[in-house]
């Protein structure tokens, strides 16, 4: 099975490493939304045991909320891959905890686009984002919608999708227009790059001349950007 580019190329970064001391990511910032506070992240952290992960991943994509998003796609034959699946647990400084896990899909086995359903859960509450990614080559005329965004030195192309919540009543239903100001993915994506730098350029000072040290100075960036946009998306 061939592979979507951006996950070949961008996620194995992510989840090189098994993590970090709180320490750490306590050092890197989380980003932050333009019209709200996010409240520190005090902790987080990569879920990479294959056993834990795969719970998790399984969980996900039983849960109704991303079982309606892919049911509700625009594209008929999404391939899912979740052996490039991600999650991350943390908490803020209210207390809160925060869960992500991200769900990769390839799209009529084009390796050059792939759909995300991330799940986002924050102290029993849940969302399911329905987010686009083409990345290694520009959208066709057919493939409106799209806008482009920076991935590090590399232009992808990005495009927002449904958002996806549990009503009163107990049932899935798509949600109000004030949790779209910002996408995960999007937010992910965007930032990651910069945390990924900014944890390698700390672990670098802390343990120079230590291969290993950037690799997890990386992952400690990087987890503490996705668990800091999840906040954000809770707002």
């Amino acid at each position: 099975m061939r592979v979507v580019r951006f996950i070949a190329m961008v996620l194995p970064i992510v989840i090189a490493a098994a993590g970090c001391s709180k320490e750490d990511e306590k050092r890197v910032s989380a980003p932050e939304p333009p019209d709200a506070a996010v409240p520190e992240v005090l902790e987080a952290q990569w879920i990479t045991d294959p056993r834990a992960l795969g719970s998790a991943v399984q969980a996900a994509a039983g849960n109704p909320l991303v079982q309606r998003a892919v049911v509700e796609a625009p594209h008929p034959r999404l391939t899912p891959m979740p052996e490039y699946a991600l999650r991350a647990v943390g908490s803020a400084a209210d207390g809160s905890r925060v869960g992500v896990t991200m769900l990769p899909y390839m799209v009529d086995q084009d390796s050059t686009h792939a759909v995300f359903i991330s799940l986002l859960e924050r102290d029993g509450r849940q969302l399911a984002e329905f987010s686009e990614l083409i990345f290694g080559r520009a959208p066709t005329s057919l493939e409106t919608g799209f806008s482009s965004i920076m991935i590090g030195n590399r232009v992808g192309w990005f495009r927002g999708g449904s958002t996806y919540l549990v009503g009163s009543d107990g049932s899935t239903k798509l949600s109000s227009g004030r949790f779209n100001w910002e996408k995960w993915t999007k937010c992910f994506m965007e930032n990651a790059p910069a945390g990924c730098t900014a944890g390698r350029d700390i672990a670098d000072d802390i343990a120079p001349g230590i291969p290993s040290a950037g690799v997890i100075g990386c992952s400690a960036g990087t987890v503490i950007v996705a668990i800091g946009c999840a906040i954000g998306f809770f707002r």
